[in-house]
């Protein structure tokens, strides 16, 4: 009895310790057996810009979030539409996965993943990373690509998801 109450005791301590943010207690009861998303990892993360014609700008990288299973690629162009509307949020691949990428204000790449997809109400977490990018220009583009591949990002927010 015990060594179980011990167990119990250090996986409860090891989640808590995982997560950089609260999950409210009314969706812990409604979402049974939920993987929250706690860390993740973006690859390949490729800003062009180019100079002449804006609709050729292009970002783009994988995002991989080993505790829920997803993997997808997200990428931003022209013919992008907004996750929400009137926002500069942009779908990935899988669409339980945004990202903003800004360059000014609070600059950088903030992901977005649905908690518990499904569950009612809905939830997101979200964190940020700050890309160290090396670029390349000419005259007319800027290609500018992570110096680091992966990058570690952790969630650290958890809010209700905005109305759709």
């Amino acid at each position: 009895m015990r060594t179980a109450t011990l167990v119990g005791l250090l996986t409860a301590s090891a989640t808590s310790h995982a997560l950089k943010y609260t999950v409210p207690t009314s969706l812990k009861a409604t979402a049974v057996d939920c993987v929250y998303p706690a860390n993740y990892t973006v690859s390949d993360f490729t800003v062009f810009t180019d100079v002449v014609d804006s609709t050729k700008n292009i970002t783009s990288f994988s995002f991989a979030d080993a505790g829920t299973g997803i993997n997808t690629t997200c990428s931003h162009n022209s013919t992008s539409k907004p996750s929400s509307v009137g926002t500069n949020r942009w779908p990935c691949d899988n669409s339980n996965v945004s990202f903003i990428y800004q360059t000014t204000g609070i600059a950088g790449l903030t992901l977005v993943e649905v908690a518990c997809p499904g569950s009612t109400p809905q939830f997101e977490a979200s964190g940020l990373i700050t890309p160290n990018l090396t670029c390349t220009n000419s005259s007319s583009a800027s290609t500018c690509v992570a110096k680091q591949s992966p990058i570690l990002g952790e969630f650290d927010s958890f809010e209700p998801a905005p109305p759709s």
